[in-house]
């Protein structure tokens, strides 16, 4: 019984839509700020409509000041126990066996270097992805984070007593080009994946 290590790199195929969820909570700054413009509902001006463009283009990023844009871990794990072709991995599987060595990886893409705050990207069309989405009856256009040509890497420990190396590697590499990362995937987000492993 040993942690083993591995090193993945995806690089990505298909342009990668970020969706950070932390508007969910109603005391996040971003809902405070957007709570009063929704609320304004068919009396919303251009710039109120405008205002929640921004608002939420920044929200849906997953970005600091260390690393600028970033690829969370909890991806990684969602990633390893999702789909379920060749091979399935159970969520309880990957969280009792497989441990990312760091909680964000940093995501290298095209443009990259004009982007250091936030509202770089949510005032730069480049970054911006307008998608109908149906609500109801009725569908809105909501807005996400693109990238294109993305990269990043994550290494990993294994328990290797609960996972074969040979069985791990062809489950990561298929859920890389079948499944991938990120919001309405594998339309989006779908990857390739070089792994180097002791």
């Amino acid at each position: 019984m040993a942690m083993k290590n591995l090193k993945v790199k995806f690089t990505g195929i298909s342009p990668l839509l970020q969706n950070n969820p932390q508007t969910v909570d109603v005391f996040n700054s971003y809902s405070k700020l957007k709570k009063p413009l929704v609320k304004k509902g068919a009396k919303r001006t251009e710039e109120d409509t405008l205002a929640l463009r921004i608002i939420d283009v920044e929200s849906k990023l997953f970005l600091n000041d260390e690393l600028g844009v970033y690829i969370p871990d909890g991806w990684m794990q969602s990633f390893l126990a999702s789909n379920t072709k060749p091979r399935s991995f159970t969520l309880k599987d990957v969280r009792g066996g497989i441990f990312t060595t760091t909680n964000k990886a940093k995501l290298t893409f095209d443009g990259m270097n004009l982007v250091s705050k936030k509202i770089d990207i949510s005032k730069n069309d480049k970054f911006i992805y307008t998608r109908l989405v149906k609500q109801g009856q009725v569908k809105l256009a909501k807005v996400f984070p693109i990238f294109h040509n993305w990269s990043f890497e994550f290494e990993l420990e294994y328990e290797d007593t609960m996972f074969d190396i040979d069985e791990l590697v062809q489950h990561i590499k298929h859920n890389a080009k079948y499944g991938g990362f990120g919001d309405f995937r594998p339309s989006f987000g779908r990857c390739l994946a070089e792994i180097q492993y002791d």
